[in-house]
């Protein structure tokens, strides 16, 4: 998906709904949300705590070894993109957004997971946090709603969770358990940030991996080539880094197979 499709992180289709959905990439949404539902589901069908180790493992694959190998390609062909090749791919958004809220709804709730995403946007808007730490670029339809709507959706949302109606002298109330709201709800931040930090970390150490084994294995092919002094391309041996990595997500997706 990453090196497949190359028609870049814009390049999905838009579609004019009448004036009920203006110029929205619905397959984009649509694919983002099945993605998120699928890494929901196994980690309700596998468990929380081995679904979330199991998650790990596919973040560490997905995004570290995908930005190592397109480091190297990026090297290779000398070919310059804003923020990389992988998060210039189309399938960027999709995959990102499929992890985060795959595994928020899962380890954390709904509720929880609205109320956190509302509260990084409105943190972004008064601290103006880096784009880094709230992940914008894969956000996907959420980047259509603005603070408001989102502080509006979640108050709604968390009152619909967490609201018990009970009686009193008047009538029948509402009464809202804050303080399981607030705990949910940082528990919840947290697990954004640490998501979030995670894809940033992975895709960076992925990068610097990259260039690293690129750089190795290019001085050996040049000294190896100088040694030969023949025209004939020289055998190089793989360098140490990448058989590292290799060894690393074989074993991995080893696990991840075997369950």
């Amino acid at each position: 998906c990453f090196f497949i499709d190359v028609k870049g992180s814009t390049g999905w289709t838009i579609y004019n709904i009448r004036n009920f959905i203006p110029g929205q990439p619905i397959l984009r949404d649509l694919a983002a949300v099945c993605v998120a539902m699928i890494h929901f589901s196994a980690i309700e069908f596998t468990g929380i705590h081995p679904g979330i180790l199991l998650w790990q493992f596919v973040t560490l694959v997905t995004v570290g070894y995908t930005a190592f190998v397109s480091r190297i390609l990026e090297k290779n062909t000398n070919e310059v993109t804003d923020g990389g090749m992988v998060r210039s791919a189309r399938a960027w958004p999709v995959v990102v957004f499929g992890l985060r809220y795959g595994f928020l709804i899962a380890a954390c709730g709904f509720a929880p997971t609205v109320n956190a995403v509302a509260m990084l946007r409105l943190c972004k808007q008064t601290r103006g946090l880096s784009p880094n730490v709230t992940a914008e670029d894969a956000e996907c339809f959420l980047t259509q709603l603005s603070s408001i709507s989102l502080t509006i959706l979640s108050s709604l949302i968390t009152a619909f969770a967490y609201g018990t109606a009970v009686g009193d002298i008047d009538g029948e109330g509402v009464v809202v358990a804050w303080r399981d709201v607030a705990i949910d709800h940082a528990l919840a931040l947290a697990a954004l940030a640490y998501v979030n930090a995670s894809v940033f970390l992975l895709e960076k150490w992925g990068r610097k991996l990259g260039e690293s084994n690129f750089h190795v294995g290019n001085e050996a092919f040049v000294q190896a080539h100088r040694a030969s002094g023949a025209a004939v391309v020289p055998n190089v041996k793989p360098t140490a880094i990448g058989c590292a990595v290799f060894g690393v997500c074989s074993f991995v997706l080893l696990c991840i197979a075997t369950g």
